[in-house]
């Protein structure tokens, strides 16, 4: 790791403890070896930055909006970490290309299907994307649940630390291993990754997926 990203992230775990209150050893769960797809929520600029500096010594990899390319201080972040700028509206070949390198050097590929913030801290409707990467390189899937961050604003203002609660679920894959997706398999795949993201958040913030049941048929646990 260069001295450069050393003290970055030193820098922002020592902020991110000062302004917030974290259940850190739930990332105890998260597997020590072999590339996986790491499906997250993402309702704050803080959510990326907390699980790429408190996970090391693994090293991930994010799929990140092309716009934080724009600016010079967020250019730099993201290319001191290796991020991926991605189109929200057409994810292309490029992108989907170092998203296969990145598994395939055994790293972890965070996404947030969604493809952008919650302002509520709601689940939105997940993109194509996630399931095309996860059947094309059937590798295991660790969903991650960040919840919390949507009252910072109020704690700030009230010099309060904001509690931010963390879960970890259990890894799964895809079970159908071969042929191709059409559009409705993919959609229900993309379906079953949400829920398997909502599983760990409470039934009041599953957003778009209300009432929908867990009925995992194209996915299982392992």
């Amino acid at each position: 790791m260069k001295l450069s990203e050393r003290i970055t992230n030193a820098v922002l775990r020592t902020l991110l403890r000062m302004f917030f209150t974290m259940n850190l050893d739930e990332f105890e769960k998260v597997p020590r070896t072999g590339p996986f797809m790491l499906i997250a929520n993402h309702t704050a600029v803080f959510d990326g930055p907390l699980m790429y500096v408190f996970m090391r010594p693994r090293e991930m990899v994010a799929m990140a909006k092309q716009e934080l390319w724009d600016h010079a201080f967020t250019r730099f972040i993201m290319n001191l970490w290796n991020s991926i700028p991605v189109d929200r509206e057409n994810m292309g070949r490029q992108t989907m290309e170092q998203c296969f390198t990145t598994l395939d050097r055994g790293k972890i590929l965070a996404i947030a299907p969604e493809g952008t913030r919650s302002s509520d801290g709601a689940l939105q409707q997940g993109k194509a994307g996630v399931a095309f990467i996860a059947h094309k390189k059937q590798v295991p899937m660790v969903p991650i649940a960040i919840t919390g961050f949507e009252n910072f604003r109020k704690n700030i203002k009230r010099l309060r630390r904001t509690p931010i609660t963390i879960a970890v679920g259990k890894p799964f894959e895809v079970v159908n291993k071969g042929g191709r997706l059409d559009a409705d398999s993919r959609q229900k795949l993309v379906d079953e990754i949400m829920l398997r993201l909502a599983e760990l958040m409470p039934p009041s913030l599953w957003g778009f997926y209300e009432g929908h049941q867990l009925d995992f048929t194209m996915t299982k646990t392992v």
